[in-house]
């Protein structure tokens, strides 16, 4: 939107230029071109562009999340939040849950003690990757952060594009391409718990022309952890390639290589036997050493760019693969530890999986003329699949072990006892308009019509089996509309309602599948910039319903009805940016209802009890010239209490405040150093509340880090 896209003063020039030619040639306001806009434009479609992710800082311009094409945030009917490459950097996220963490209304929790679990609006969030959807939601191993450029998170139903899912979200996740111009930067950190990291990043042209870019980014991380026994080593590789065939034609592969190794992961704390906390020392565990977690990914993708004129047609693909092994004890569901013995009792078991998942987006986009306006149109196609093979022995169980001495118990050798293919496929096509109604007013409107299906299978050395279907949907249609207004400069106001649907597997008494759950969510909502374009500050308030959800059936035991529902409701505020020269800020605060409308449960029963009421998140970093190169960092996180999967008045965890504190020291342009501590003033509390055997983890103590970051 031309009068909407403001530089920030931030971006190195080359960075500016092509993030300006990038808004003006998507010709985001759809606007009536005036004869002088035409002429423009056309000199700017000569200009190549290689994405989004050259949009940093803190205040970034667009995000394709909810559009596809890079559309500017303030012109988006919906919640969007993005982490830069700058963000990242400056506040020294290592792992995409550290950047999460920091998102407004998101909550991140702990989740098996390798992966963590990302939540938003009383539900999970869905992942993509560049675009391309993927068959699996938060609490999967993830990449090392250092091979993403930035972070798009997209707060509410994204049926649209991605097809059946969760009502809750969807992080998007874009990765770094080539780099046209030469650069090296590297990062060296040490910190608390012997949490040793190294990171290099290297890329450029490879010709004269600067036709053949490269990037080549390689990380390393060992570390202890606050509880006792537990280790993590993780490395990870990573090249990128973009060649343009022709000035309008570009074609890009990237490949992926990560091996981690968690020893004795950190799965908190059980509970004594009436529910009480167990309330040992943060660093008690009580798993023995043997536990071991191992992942080993890998991914490959692939794109081609087509630009005819103001027009582009874009074709991405992607397949990961994931090797997951696991073998531990940890105390068994639905008992806790004696609270005059110590004692408990322990499943053991082994476990190896093999993850692939696959996916291809390929969409048209650009402008056209209607009316005597100018509109803009998307077309697209989305199919993805997924196969997994699972091997597992749940072996016998120990009894009275002394949870002091949980080394004692012996780790299951016996062969694999059962094993399991599932596979999951669906796809659809999809279509969004951007219709120009009057200078003032934009009306979107989009749907998709996909169809889903999973299935599953036995193999040896269970007595194997044909497949059989567990969900099936065919021709389901899911919309997305939103309306824009621009009530004065840089301010808009916005309205939208999308859509997104869950398949399931429930039966009905006369035979017939539940129909999906239906997430549904109407959102209104201000957006807006400020301070010459360099802040920006947004306002919402949603409305969702999750609907269809299986309750059962009274007259005919053993089948349901699609009669459950869940509401969700709440606002949002948020700013980011730079208010004034040297000060970058980002504020969020959430107010977040959730609760059974229709249930077994009385009706205003709290439905998603992992997440806090209210939420709020604030980062301000200040750097001013004056100061000759230093700079600091404060940041405040604080949440109202939860009940997680405790019980209340008992075992649930209050509302408490975190702080954060930065400082460091700027050596000339290439080089920085900065000292990062983390719960500065050591607060003890949970971060996340499980059930009666486990999963009631303590917050990491305080904790430093030294971090000397270097670009040339």
């Amino acid at each position: 939107m031309k009068g909407h896209i403001v530089h920030d003063g931030k971006q190195p020039k080359r960075l500016r230029t092509a993030t300006a030619a990038t808004i003006a040639i998507l010709g985001l306001s759809c606007q009536a071109a005036t004869a002088e806009d035409e002429l423009e434009e056309k000199v700017l479609d000569t200009i190549i562009v290689y994405g989004v992710h050259e949009d940093d800082g803190y205040a970034p311009l667009v995000s394709s999340v909810a559009t596809k094409a890079p559309a500017d945030l303030i012109d988006t009917p919906q919640s969007i939040t993005v982490i830069t490459r700058q963000q990242i950097e400056d506040r020294n996220f290592f792992t995409v849950g550290e950047a999460l963490q920091q998102v407004t209304s998101v909550t991140v929790m702990p989740f098996d003690g390798t992966n963590t679990d990302y939540r938003a609006r009383g539900f999970v969030l869905d992942l993509a990757y560049d675009g391309i959807p993927a068959a699996f939601s938060s609490g999967i191993q993830e990449f090392d952060l250092s091979i993403y450029e930035r972070i798009e998170v997209l707060r509410g139903p994204s049926g649209l594009f991605r097809g059946a899912g969760s009502p809750g979200g969807l992080v998007n996740y874009v990765r770094k391409r080539g780099l046209d111009e030469f650069e090296i930067s590297s990062a060296l950190s040490v910190g608390t718990w012997n949490n040793y990291r190294a990171e290099f990043d290297v890329g450029g042209s490879l010709d004269k022309a600067g036709r053949l870019r490269s990037r080549v980014v390689a990380s390393h991380q060992d570390r202890d952890h606050f509880a006792e026994g537990t280790s993590n080593r993780k490395s990870v590789g990573y090249g990128a390639l973009d060649f343009d065939l022709t000035p309008t034609t570009t074609i890009g592969a990237s490949f992926t290589y990560q091996d981690n190794e968690t020893h004795n992961p950190y799965t908190g704390q059980p509970a004594y036997e009436d529910d009480s906390f167990l309330d040992f020392s943060r660093d008690f565990s009580a798993t023995p050493d043997w536990n071991l977690f191992t992942f080993e990914s890998s991914e490959v993708a692939a794109e081609l760019k087509q630009r005819l004129g103001r027009w582009t047609i874009q074709l991405r693909a992607m397949s990961q693969d994931q090797d997951k092994f696991y073998t531990d004890a940890f105390i068994s569901p639905r008992t806790g530890v004696d609270a005059d013995t110590l004692t408990a009792q322990y499943n053991r078991r082994r476990g190896d999986l093999d993850y692939e998942k696959h996916g291809v987006d390929a969409y048209a986009t650009g402008p056209f003329r209607l009316f005597g306006r100018e509109h803009w149109l998307t077309l697209g196609y989305t199919k993805e699949w997924r196969d997994s093979e699972f091997f597992f022995l749940n072996a016998s169980q120990a009894a009275g072990v002394s949870i002091l001495d949980p080394d004692g118990i012996e780790p299951p050798t016996d062969p694999y006892a059962s094993g399991s293919v599932s596979e999951l496929e669906q796809d659809g096509f999809y279509g969004q308009v951007r219709l120009s109604l009057v200078d003032r007013l934009t009306v979107l409107l989009g749907a998709r019509v996909g169809d889903y299906l999973r299935t599953s299978r036995r193999i040896a050395p269970s007595t194997p089996t044909d497949p059989r279907i567990l969900m099936e949907e065919n021709g389901e249609i899911t919309p997305n509309a939103g309306v824009v207004y621009n009530l004065t400069g840089n301010l808009n106001a916005y309205a939208s309602y999308a859509e997104i649907f869950v398949p399931q597997s429930a039966r009905q008494a006369n035979g017939d599948t539940l129909d999906p759950r239906i997430g549904e969510q109407w959102e209104v909502g201000l957006k807006g910039r400020f301070f010459g374009g360099g802040m920006t500050a947004t306002a919402a308030v949603f409305r969702s319903r999750d609907r269809n959800r299986a309750l059962s059936d009274p007259a005919n035991p053993g089948f349901f009805l699609p009669a459950g529902l869940v509401r969700i409701e709440g606002f949002e505020i948020e700013v980011t940016g730079s208010p004034l020269a040297g000060l970058d800020l980002n504020v969020g605060y959430s107010n977040v209802k959730t609760f059974y409308e229709v249930s077994t449960l009385p009706e205003g029963t709290v439905f998603a009890n992992n997440e806090p009421r209210h939420l709020f998140k604030a980062y301000a970093r200040y750097e001013p010239a004056s100061l000759g190169g230093a700079f600091g960092a404060v940041g405040v996180t604080a949440q109202s209490s939860v009940l997680g999967g405790g019980v209340e008045g008992l075992r649930e965890q209050d509302g408490y405040a975190l702080a954060n504190l930065q400082v460091g020291y700027r050596f000339g342009d290439n080089i920085r150093a900065f000292l990062s501590v983390n719960n500065l003033f050591d607060k003890t509390y949970y971060a996340r509340v499980g059930p009666i055997n486990t999963y009631n983890y303590f917050g990491e103590p305080r904790n430093v880090m030294l971090t000397i970051r270097s670009r040339y």
